[in-house]
Protein backbone atom coordinates (compact mmCIF):
# COMPACT_ATOMS: atom_id res chain seq x y z
CA UNK A 1 0.00 0.00 0.00
CA UNK A 2 1.50 3.37 -1.17
CA UNK A 3 -0.79 5.06 1.44
CA UNK A 4 -0.62 6.79 4.91
CA UNK A 5 -1.74 4.30 6.69
CA UNK A 6 -3.63 3.48 9.87
CA UNK A 7 -2.25 0.65 12.89
CA UNK A 8 -5.44 -1.66 12.61
CA UNK A 9 -6.34 -4.92 14.93
CA UNK A 10 -8.41 -7.17 14.23
CA UNK A 11 -10.57 -10.79 16.05
CA UNK A 12 -11.01 -13.61 14.06
CA UNK A 13 -13.31 -16.49 14.83
CA UNK A 14 -14.61 -19.26 12.87
CA UNK A 15 -16.52 -22.32 14.40
CA UNK A 16 -18.47 -24.28 11.40
CA UNK A 17 -16.98 -25.57 7.78
CA UNK A 18 -13.72 -26.23 7.95
CA UNK A 19 -12.79 -23.30 10.51
CA UNK A 20 -8.28 -23.22 9.49
CA UNK A 21 -8.99 -22.50 5.97
CA UNK A 22 -12.15 -19.67 6.73
CA UNK A 23 -9.76 -17.70 9.16
CA UNK A 24 -6.61 -18.59 6.47
CA UNK A 25 -9.15 -17.15 3.61
CA UNK A 26 -10.25 -13.80 5.68
CA UNK A 27 -6.30 -13.43 6.05
CA UNK A 28 -5.44 -13.74 2.28
CA UNK A 29 -8.89 -11.49 1.51
CA UNK A 30 -7.68 -8.82 3.67
CA UNK A 31 -5.35 -7.59 1.04
CA UNK A 32 -4.52 -5.80 -1.07
CA UNK A 33 -7.05 -2.95 1.12
CA UNK A 34 -5.43 -4.22 4.10
CA UNK A 35 -1.53 -5.19 5.04
CA UNK A 36 -1.21 -8.46 7.26
CA UNK A 37 1.57 -7.87 9.51
CA UNK A 38 1.53 -9.56 12.06
CA UNK A 39 -0.85 -13.22 13.39
CA UNK A 40 -1.29 -14.71 16.36
CA UNK A 41 -1.46 -18.13 17.47
CA UNK A 42 -4.71 -20.38 17.09
CA UNK A 43 -7.07 -20.51 20.22
CA UNK A 44 -9.78 -22.94 20.90
CA UNK A 45 -12.47 -21.95 23.20
CA UNK A 46 -16.47 -22.74 23.75
CA UNK A 47 -18.83 -20.74 21.41
CA UNK A 48 -20.75 -17.84 23.41
CA UNK A 49 -24.16 -18.36 23.17
CA UNK A 50 -27.60 -16.77 24.43
CA UNK A 51 -29.37 -17.80 27.31
CA UNK A 52 -31.66 -20.07 25.70
CA UNK A 53 -29.34 -21.17 22.76
CA UNK A 54 -28.01 -24.48 22.40
CA UNK A 55 -24.45 -24.24 22.92
CA UNK A 56 -22.67 -24.46 19.19
CA UNK A 57 -19.27 -25.65 18.22
CA UNK A 58 -16.39 -24.85 19.37
CA UNK A 59 -14.46 -21.93 18.11
CA UNK A 60 -10.95 -21.46 16.50
CA UNK A 61 -10.02 -18.02 17.43
CA UNK A 62 -6.74 -15.51 16.50
CA UNK A 63 -5.97 -11.82 16.13
CA UNK A 64 -4.05 -9.98 13.30
CA UNK A 65 -2.15 -6.61 13.39
CA UNK A 66 -3.50 -4.77 9.36
CA UNK A 67 -1.99 -1.71 7.95
CA UNK A 68 -4.73 0.29 5.85
CA UNK A 69 -5.40 3.39 4.61
CA UNK A 70 -9.17 2.46 4.62
CA UNK A 71 -11.50 4.51 7.00
CA UNK A 72 -13.13 2.62 9.74
CA UNK A 73 -16.63 2.62 7.56
CA UNK A 74 -14.77 1.57 4.85
CA UNK A 75 -12.65 -1.69 7.01
CA UNK A 76 -16.14 -2.40 8.48
CA UNK A 77 -18.05 -2.46 4.78
CA UNK A 78 -14.12 -4.75 3.37
CA UNK A 79 -14.60 -6.96 6.46
CA UNK A 80 -18.34 -7.43 5.71
CA UNK A 81 -17.63 -8.72 2.48
CA UNK A 82 -15.10 -11.21 3.13
CA UNK A 83 -17.53 -12.58 5.70
CA UNK A 84 -20.03 -12.66 3.33
CA UNK A 85 -17.78 -14.52 0.46
CA UNK A 86 -16.88 -16.73 2.88
CA UNK A 87 -20.28 -17.93 3.78
CA UNK A 88 -21.35 -16.05 6.44
CA UNK A 89 -25.66 -14.76 6.60
CA UNK A 90 -27.62 -12.74 8.47
CA UNK A 91 -28.91 -14.91 11.65
CA UNK A 92 -29.30 -14.99 15.08
CA UNK A 93 -26.92 -13.11 17.72
CA UNK A 94 -24.07 -15.75 18.26
CA UNK A 95 -25.40 -18.02 16.18
CA UNK A 96 -22.44 -20.34 14.70
CA UNK A 97 -20.72 -19.11 11.60
CA UNK A 98 -18.01 -19.59 9.04
CA UNK A 99 -16.37 -16.76 9.99
CA UNK A 100 -16.41 -13.37 12.01
CA UNK A 101 -14.21 -10.43 12.13
CA UNK A 102 -14.27 -7.96 14.26
CA UNK A 103 -12.52 -4.26 14.30
CA UNK A 104 -11.28 -4.39 17.80
CA UNK A 105 -8.26 -1.42 18.13
CA UNK A 106 -8.24 0.88 14.74
CA UNK A 107 -4.85 2.98 16.20
CA UNK A 108 -5.72 5.00 19.60
CA UNK A 109 -9.05 5.90 17.93
CA UNK A 110 -12.17 5.88 20.12
CA UNK A 111 -15.39 5.98 18.10
CA UNK A 112 -19.13 5.75 18.68
CA UNK A 113 -21.46 5.33 15.48
CA UNK A 114 -24.45 3.64 15.06
CA UNK A 115 -23.25 0.83 13.10
CA UNK A 116 -19.59 1.07 14.49
CA UNK A 117 -18.29 1.05 18.22
CA UNK A 118 -14.29 1.24 18.44
CA UNK A 119 -12.45 -0.23 20.56
CA UNK A 120 -14.95 -3.23 20.50
CA UNK A 121 -17.34 -3.16 23.17
CA UNK A 122 -16.62 -6.21 24.16
CA UNK A 123 -13.13 -6.44 24.18
CA UNK A 124 -12.51 -6.37 27.85
CA UNK A 125 -14.81 -8.92 28.56
CA UNK A 126 -13.14 -11.38 26.03
CA UNK A 127 -10.54 -13.82 26.88
CA UNK A 128 -10.74 -15.84 23.56
CA UNK A 129 -10.08 -12.40 21.78
CA UNK A 130 -7.27 -10.93 24.14
CA UNK A 131 -5.32 -14.06 24.67
CA UNK A 132 -4.68 -14.18 21.04
CA UNK A 133 -4.44 -10.15 20.61
CA UNK A 134 -2.11 -9.68 24.16
CA UNK A 135 0.17 -12.23 21.71
CA UNK A 136 0.58 -9.29 18.89
CA UNK A 137 -0.56 -6.18 21.04
CA UNK A 138 0.92 -6.64 24.46
CA UNK A 139 2.20 -3.37 24.89
CA UNK A 140 -1.05 -1.60 23.17
CA UNK A 141 -3.08 1.10 25.65
CA UNK A 142 -6.95 0.35 25.34
CA UNK A 143 -8.14 4.26 24.28
CA UNK A 144 -10.73 4.04 26.95
CA UNK A 145 -10.13 1.80 29.73
CA UNK A 146 -6.03 2.98 29.40
CA UNK A 147 -4.96 -0.10 30.12
CA UNK A 148 -2.30 -2.22 28.16
CA UNK A 149 -3.99 -5.17 26.31
CA UNK A 150 -1.36 -7.57 28.55
CA UNK A 151 -3.29 -6.23 31.76
CA UNK A 152 -6.62 -6.71 30.43
CA UNK A 153 -5.76 -10.08 29.51
CA UNK A 154 -4.37 -11.13 32.58
CA UNK A 155 -7.38 -9.58 34.11
CA UNK A 156 -9.68 -11.69 32.23
CA UNK A 157 -7.25 -14.70 32.84
CA UNK A 158 -7.62 -17.93 30.32
CA UNK A 159 -10.38 -20.10 31.62
CA UNK A 160 -12.11 -22.22 29.13
CA UNK A 161 -9.25 -21.11 26.06
CA UNK A 162 -6.69 -23.06 24.61
CA UNK A 163 -3.76 -22.31 22.45
CA UNK A 164 -3.97 -25.22 19.42
CA UNK A 165 -1.16 -23.90 17.06
CA UNK A 166 1.20 -21.13 17.21
CA UNK A 167 1.66 -18.13 14.18
CA UNK A 168 3.14 -20.99 11.50
CA UNK A 169 -0.81 -21.85 11.12
CA UNK A 170 -1.58 -18.71 9.10
CA UNK A 171 2.32 -18.99 6.92
CA UNK A 172 2.31 -19.30 3.13
CA UNK A 173 -1.05 -16.87 2.82
CA UNK A 174 0.37 -14.94 -0.14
Amino acid sequence: MTAVSERVFLGLGSNIGDRRANMRAALRWLAPECDVVAVSSLYRSEAVVLEGQLPGPEYLNAACEVRTALSPDELLDHVKRIEHDIGRRPGERWAPRPIDIDVLLYGSRAIGTERLTIPHPLLGERAFVLAPLAEIARDVVHPAARRTIEEMARAAGHAGVERVAGPDWASGLG
